[in-house]
């Protein structure tokens, strides 16, 4: 698993999730064969990938190699409109990446996680077509590199000279996820860099601002479908080069 500047990316063997709803973006492709995707409204299919917007519960199990987990973050690199770079569209999902080959082969070939990603077309830019508001832009840089501060809706809002409801629409209109979602994404980034200086879970969530051991494990759940020691069991591996701080000593 590894952490660069505007995505994070997963490259191993099935992990058997169960049902989630990532905070962000992700963008699945079996990089040894078809995968198995499965959700509500969509049924299940065996496509090559798949693209799945932020906070639709869905699930992908891998039959047999491994998977490629590439989640972009919206307020660094926003890819919500995937409709030009997927065959079909089914409900809000994305089937068939058309550079899935491309992307398939560089995990294959052992490829670096920057070259991997830029198969994917990772694109700078707001997902709507007009300038995303550098008032949101500088304030999700400032929740990603001090995730553990506590940040609310009302107070953020007042700060920049808005309604509560006007800044929440605009938040979610330029990063593609909502403000409470992005606060977990950002914590979660921060659980994995304290796990990579080799801290154990329970100071890397308390470091990363969660507010207990078990809200910290309900959201990783929430988010990537299976518990942080489920994941840690598999062997995994992090790798981070990020801008973000390391964890406090």
């Amino acid at each position: 698993m590894w952490i660069r500047p505007g995505h994070a990316g997963y490259l191993g063997p099935n992990i058997g999730v169960r049902p989630h709803a990532a905070a962000v973006d992700v963008l699945n492709v079996g990089v040894d064969g078809p995968l198995i995707f499965e959700s509500p409204g969509v049924g299940s299919m065996r496509p090559g990938s798949v693209y799945a917007p932020a906070r639709v519960p869905h699930r992908v199990l891998v039959p047999e190699g491994r998977v490629l987990l590439l989640f972009a973050d919206p307020a660094r690199r926003p890819v919500s409109d995937a409709s030009g770079a997927v065959r079909e569209s089914f409900g809000p999902f994305g089937f068939g990446y058309r550079s899935e080959g491309g992307i398939a082969a560089a995990c294959r070939d052992g490829a670096a996680p920057d070259v991997i990603a830029g198969y994917t077309g990772l694109r700078a830019g707001p997902t709507t077509g007009s300038a995303a508001d550098p008032r949101i832009t500088r304030l999700a840089e400032t929740i990603r590199n001090a995730p553990d501060r506590g940040y609310r809706a009302p107070a953020v809002a007042a700060r920049l000279g808005m309604s509560t409801s006007y800044f929440l629409r605009l938040f979610a209109r330029d990063t593609g996820t909502t403000f409470r979602r992005y606060q977990q994404w950002a914590r979660l980034l921060r659980v994995v860099h304290g796990l990579a200086c080799g801290y154990d879970l329970t100071r890397s969530a308390v470091d990363a601002g969660f507010a207990s051991p078990s809200h910290f494990s309900d959201t990783f759940r929430h988010t990537f479908g299976l518990s942080a020691t489920d994941l840690l069991r598999t062997g995994v591996r992090f790798d981070v080069s990020d801008s973000a701080p390391p964890a406090p000593i």
